[in-house]
This record gives C-alpha cells, sequence and structure tokens, in this order.
C-alpha cells in the first residue's frame, strides 16, 4: 500500500499556528512604528520607513519561531504517527510560506505609507519610495528581506534540533555554530559580520556584488537545510 504523504498537512497546520503567532507581532511592530511617528514629528525628526523598522525584530520573531518549532511541535506530531521526514518536509514549506508572509506585510505597509505621503507630509525619511521605484531595483529590498527571513528560521531551528537532540551541554556548542551562521549571513549583505570576527576575511558588501552575495545566502541555507535533514532523521522523541 502506498503511503501517504502526510506533508502538506503539517505544512499548513505550521504555517496556520505561526502566522496567528506573527499578526500579534505585526500588530505591535506597527503600532510602535505610528508611534514612533507621533514622537519624532513633535521633535521636527524622522523615522525609518516600515521596512527598515521592522526588519531586525521581523527576524528575531522568525528566530525564535525557528526555535519553538523544535521544541513545540516535533514531538507532538511524531507522536501522533507522522513520519520525521514529513515533519521535515512540512516544516521547510511552512518556514517558506511564513517567511513570505512576513515579507509581504512590510512591504504593503511601505506601500501604503508612500502612498500617503503623496497627499500628506509624513515624518519618514526620504528613501521611502526606493522600495517603489523601478528605477532603483524596487525588488531587491523585498528579496534580501526573504532571504534573511528564511534564514533566521532555519537557524532558529538549529538551535532548538539542538537542544532537544544533544540536551543543555552540548546544545551550547549549536548557539556558537548559530552565532557563526548568523555572522556569515550578515557578510553576505554587508554588515561586516563576519569579517569583524575573522580580520583576514575580506568585506564585500551587497550591493557591490549582489550576485555573490545571493549566491554565497543560498548555499548557507542549503547547508542548514541539509544539516536539519540529518539532524532529524532518526531524532529521539522525548515523551
Amino acid at each position: 500500500m502506498k503511503q501517504v504523504k502526510l506533508y502538506p498537512k503539517v505544512a499548513f497546520d505550521l504555517f496556520y499556528e505561526q502566522v496567528k503567532w506573527a499578526t500579534w507581532f505585526f500588530s505591535f511592530v506597527i503600532a510602535a512604528h505610528i508611534i514612533g511617528m507621533i514622537i519624532v514629528a513633535r521633535n521636527d525628526a524622522s523615522i525609518e520607513r516600515f521596512i527598515v523598522f521592522s526588519s531586525n525584530s521581523v527576524t528575531i520573531f522568525m528566530l525564535v519561531c525557528g526555535i519553538i518549532a523544535a521544541y513545540g511541535f516535533m514531538g507532538y506530531y511524531v507522536q501522533q504517527g507522522i513520519t520525521r521526514k514529513d515533519l521535515y518536509i512540512g516544516t521547510v514549506f511552512s518556514t517558506l510560506a511564513l517567511a513570505l508572509v512576513v515579507t509581504l506585510i512590510p512591504v504593503v505597509v511601505t506601500g501604503i505609507e508612500y502612498q500617503i505621503s503623496n497627499f500628506a507630509s509624513l515624518p519618514i525619511k526620504a528613501d521611502t519610495a526606493t522600495l517603489f521605484d523601478p528605477a532603483l531595483g524596487w525588488f531587491s529590498d523585498a528579496g534580501i528581506f526573504l532571504l534573511n527571513a528564511f534564514t533566521y528560521h532555519l537557524i532558529g531551528w538549529l538551535i532548538g534540533v539542538g537542544y532537544y537532540r544533544f540536551g543543555w551541554v552540548i546544545g551550547f556548542g549549536f548557539i556558537g555554530i548559530a552565532i557563526f551562521a548568523l555572522s556569515l549571513n550578515d557578510y553576505f549583505w554587508g554588515d561586516n559580520g563576519l569579517s569583524s570576527i575573522i580580520p583576514w576575511v575580506p568585506n564585500i558588501p551587497a550591493d557591490a556584488n549582489p550576485a555573490l552575495a545571493i549566491a554565497g545566502s543560498l548555499v548557507l541555507i542549503a547547508v542548514l537545510l541539509a544539516s536539519m535533514r540529518m539532524l532529524t532523521k532518526r531524532i529521539s522523541i522525548k515523551m
């Protein structure tokens, strides 16, 4: 008898649950952005457009979601009869869908800001229009945002699985691996992450060589995906 593939259901369930968290998360971030605009307007200052304002908090949100994916969902689904392979594939698809959502929301909110700024003066920095100006490469900001969101979730998942499988002592070693992976990701996107740790590594800003940055980021994602498959393939589930 051919075994029914359950990863689509796992992917939908995980995506649905994490999107509910994302709804609350963006409610608070949007509220903070509005409050920030009110404060800077009174001081005759400006604030970053929403896609920039939310970028750091979105990556932290995705990192936490990745950690919870290991501790909150893995044991539950395997005990319900879901194979580790279906759980792995479902988690990857749900992560990709969640990364798309957490990218789309800042793009839409920034677009709304841009449209409002055509009729009213908003205390937002002048680069608000960059994302929506085809001559300035409107797709690049959203693409970088998506890659970062996806990568941070995978790194969080790596930390969670490391602690789940090997316990707290060896789990600390996975934090070190995660810091290296985060530094490598920052290096690809021009934040001097790796070159600040290893002095002889040259700094090549992403805007100087975007093809190299994208290629490096995709290789990092592939390594993380392969590592997670190996770590979860025969993982023991805690009762």
